[in-house]
């Protein structure tokens, strides 16, 4: 007790400054000290001191809330800055340490899945609750193999998806989903083929195109309008023109391609065109990028 008390005490900074540190850098991409594991004479310096302090009195005065502490940040000035930094700032300051522009961010693994339910007007909003089992895919095996869970989670956001250890979301590795053996601090965004394989043919995401497809048929009749509303829920944009010919021209050939095909209803074919639209969408760089 003693030590937890001496911890989380006002007289110990340290605790207040490591974690809004941590805040900071998943909002911005580093930390304002980007050592995020190392706050000794061996790690590197905060870039912004003061404002460093002043988070973590603004944590401690809080109550220690990081509701409040995610809320200050994402209501600043530094944080509504565009992605697009003028040349002189980045011969400057080439890191952006001084924090010029917003740097272009890929979501974490566990954004990606909530994203792509939220998109697809599915996800379960509930707090709290049981966890749920994972989804076991029949190519993973090992010992003690659980009976595997929904496709799609229940629909849950990520946090409530159990960790099996020896039976982890093949969405999640590969987009870097740290191995739950140890404490890490920082992951390492990689940019490898697998992301794009497993967005182009994770079965995920072909049922949850579908889902999106369906909803966006019901809620719009003009194909115009369809794209317009995909774009704004993916994009939070409206497309470019030249953007809404061509998936226009995307829609046309899939139709005559499901029509030539036959062996499905017109219902059914609308399903599936406005499906590939939406998977297309999904497996877009400006999906999994924030800028």
């Amino acid at each position: 007790m003693q030590l937890a008390e001496w911890v989380a005490s006002e007289e110990n900074p340290l605790t207040a400054r490591v974690t809004v540190n941590r805040i900071w850098k998943h909002h911005f991409g580093e930390g304002l000290a980007r050592s995020l594991d190392n706050f000794g004479k061996t790690g590197d310096p905060p870039t912004h001191p003061e404002l460093l302090d002043f988070l973590a009195k603004q944590f401690i005065a809080s109550g220690w809330s990081v509701k409040a502490m995610h809320r200050l940040m994402v209501m600043s000035s530094a944080y509504q800055m565009s992605s697009q930094p003028s040349q002189e700032a980045l011969k400057r300051d080439p890191q952006n340490r001084w924090l010029h522009h917003m740097p272009v961010r890929r979501l974490e693994a566990e954004s990606i899945r909530d994203s792509i339910l939220a998109v697809a007007g599915t996800l379960d909003r509930q707090l709290y609750g049981a966890s749920v089992v994972p989804h076991i895919s029949p190519y993973q095996d090992g010992r003690g193999k659980p009976k595997s869970g929904p496709l799609d989670g229940d629909r849950r956001r990520s946090i409530y998806v159990q960790v099996r250890r020896n039976f982890l979301t093949p969405l999640f590795l590969a987009f870097d989903y740290p191995l739950p053996i140890s404490t890490i601090g920082r992951r390492s965004p990689s940019t490898v083929p697998s992301q794009a394989l497993i967005m182009m043919n994770n079965e995920f995401i072909t049922l949850e195109a579908r889902e999106w497809a369906g909803r966006i048929l019901s809620a719009e009749a003009v194909p115009q309008k369809r794209v317009e509303r995909m774009y704004v829920e993916a994009f939070a944009r409206r497309p470019e023109p030249w953007e809404m010919a061509e998936i226009l021209e995307f829609v046309s050939s899939q139709a005559r391609r499901y029509h030539d095909a036959g062996g499905s209803d017109s219902s059914s074919a609308d399903v599936q065109v406005w499906s590939d639209l939406g998977h297309v969408l999904l497996n877009s760089a400006e999906f999994v990028y924030v800028r």
